[in-house]
């Protein structure tokens, strides 16, 4: 058992040492906003060693919603992209930005072969499935009933006809919208960034 002397001690030189520094926090992913990219575009690993950030593609849009990435996309900062909550891509004649193209990242297909994603409905969000009168999606889609058509009172979206083109997102009227247009381009670019972030984490 310890004496007096040797608890004073212990305590002493306890209080002495300073305490060990708080551990230095892990930096938090960047939220990345979901996009797409242009139509006719290639593969995402091919569309990132063949795209030279050129801006053609956005110059020749008509309706200016091809954007460039950020720097929080790593390699795929200056890439064009499509937010299609801001800006949905409209699937213009001849496509226009995919033949502006001048190395091949984007190629000019016909409409119906146009891949940039596949809406999801989310049903708990979807005004129409909780019974309020509400079409907007169904009707502003370019495709038809082949990608996005009515089931049973709620809307319905075919995966194999659905372009991913955004219109749907875009005049979805809840909050968040009850549709989403899911895009390989988009995973990748996120997968990225999250291995870049828990690069730096390690680092720290």
């Amino acid at each position: 058992m310890p004496t007096r002397r040797q608890l004073f001690t212990f305590w002493l030189e306890a209080l002495a040492e300073p305490p060990p520094p708080p551990p230095r926090p892990v930096p938090e992913q960047e939220y990345l906003p979901p996009f797409l990219r242009p139509p006719g575009a290639l593969p995402e690993d091919e569309l990132l060693r063949l795209c030279e950030p050129c801006d053609a593609c956005a110059k020749a849009c008509p309706y200016s919603v091809i954007l460039p990435l950020g720097p929080a996309y790593g390699a795929a900062a200056g890439t064009p992209a499509v937010l299609p909550r801001d800006g949905p891509c409209r699937l213009c004649d001849g496509l226009p930005c995919a033949a502006a193209c001048p190395t091949g990242a984007l190629r000019p297909v016909p409409i119906s072969e146009v891949r940039m994603g596949t809406a999801r409905l989310a049903p708990e969000r979807c005004w129409a499935v909780q019974g309020q009168p509400c079409d907007y999606c169904v009707t502003a889609c370019p495709i038809g009933e082949t990608a996005l058509r009515w089931d049973g009172g709620r809307p319905e979206v075919v995966a194999d006809g659905c372009v991913g083109c955004g219109l749907c997102v875009h005049y979805c009227t809840a909050t968040p919208p009850a549709l989403a247009v899911e895009a390989p381009s988009f995973k990748a670019a996120s997968g990225a960034c999250r291995s870049r972030c828990e690069s730096q984490s390690r680092t720290m």
